[in-house]
């Protein structure tokens, strides 16, 4: 009996009284892709060892992929789907993803390392840090934060998994301990953008999608950058996202939040609510920064599913909660705080 499509549906984003519960699941099923993505890449390991194939899967990086944004879907493949093109045609030729496809990939390839290089270093903020690295690829002053630099003598095209071209780095068994990881903005419009990158152990933020194009969907395919980067000779440098200043994605921390801003608004709401403000005035001294608010994200619910919307009360179409009494909205804001 063959096995049918499995089809996963998540009821996410909601509203704003969804959102933590929401990154959590988001960063969960970002995992669960992470862990399938292992198993691909050892199961051709495997292969390989035993002559089956000669090569193993490419790294994300020299699969001959390009970055492009989907429109109205969320397709999330695994390693072999994704390079097998299952995203269908794109504006431009060969095999595309966006950024959770890219850094799902790109975890697992660091967790499946059979060794890696590492090197304690000090950050341009004076904190020393122990930096691993992936043996494929140069470590260079482009790294953002991190001052590690090859020697100039060394070309990228030479055999980087050659310890004579990491002096002073060591060789360690065994993968990096990479996590998916994600951060968001606020749009426009009120509603939150979110983009997947990879935690590194050490803090930086590798993001795949701007090695792959993003930002540059055109110049990339006008200079044929996926086919160039399939050469292990042609120089792939790793690309960082700064760290941010919004409020970040975890998904080992309890309430998903991780840095920025969200220690000090968490803070903020908490002391408006102990001198006494209503949660309207608290909405307004907000702003922008206020961390709920999603305008619009409608699910279609088919006949028979369930609808958690109407059970809680919340109005989709107004996009509030409906009985909303003060007590209540003093509830939701001081969740923010764990308080």
């Amino acid at each position: 009996m063959g096995m049918p499509k499995i089809e996963l549906r998540l009821q996410m984003f909601r509203g704003d009284w969804d959102q933590v519960w929401s990154q959590l699941r988001l960063l969960w099923a970002m995992e669960g892709l992470c862990r399938i993505n292992g198993t691909h890449i050892r199961q051709f390991d495997e292969f390989q060892k035993r002559g089956m194939t000669q090569k193993s899967y490419p790294s994300v990086y020299r699969a001959g992929l390009h970055y492009e944004t989907e429109k109205g879907t969320e397709i999330w493949p695994d390693i072999p789907s994704l390079y097998s093109g299952v995203m269908g045609e794109g504006i431009y030729p060969g095999p595309w993803g966006d950024c959770e496809d890219f850094a799902c990939v790109r975890v697992a390839e660091y967790r499946e390392l059979p060794w890696h290089y590492q090197k304690q270093l000090t950050t341009n903020d004076g904190k020393n840090r122990l930096v691993k690295a992936d043996p494929r690829y140069p470590q260079g002053d482009w790294t953002s934060a991190i001052a590690a630099e090859l020697p100039s003598s060394v070309s990228v095209s030479k055999d980087l998994t050659d310890p004579s071209n990491w002096p002073g780095w060591a060789k360690i068994q065994g993968g990096i301990a990479a996590k998916p990881f994600a951060k968001w903005r606020r749009g426009p419009e009120g509603n939150y953008h979110y983009h997947a990158i990879v935690l590194m152990p050490d803090g930086r933020l590798e993001d795949p999608s701007l090695v792959l194009g993003m930002g540059k969907e055109k110049q990339f395919h006008e200079d044929d950058m996926a086919t160039k980067m399939k050469d292990p000779s042609f120089p792939v440098r790793l690309q960082y996202a700064a760290p941010p200043s919004v409020m970040v994605v975890d998904p080992e921390k309890p309430s998903g939040y991780s840095g920025g801003k969200a220690v000090a608004l968490d803070s903020k709401i908490k002391d408006m609510v102990e001198r006494g403000m209503t949660p309207e005035d608290i909405a307004v001294s907000l702003g922008d920064a206020e961390i709920g608010a999603y305008l619009s994200n409608e699910i279609p619910l088919g006949a028979g599913e369930f609808d958690v919307d109407a059970v809680i009360g919340w109005n989709r179409t107004e996009g509030r909660f409906e009985p909303k009494t003060e007590e209540h909205e003093l509830r939701r804001l001081a969740g923010y705080a764990n308080h």
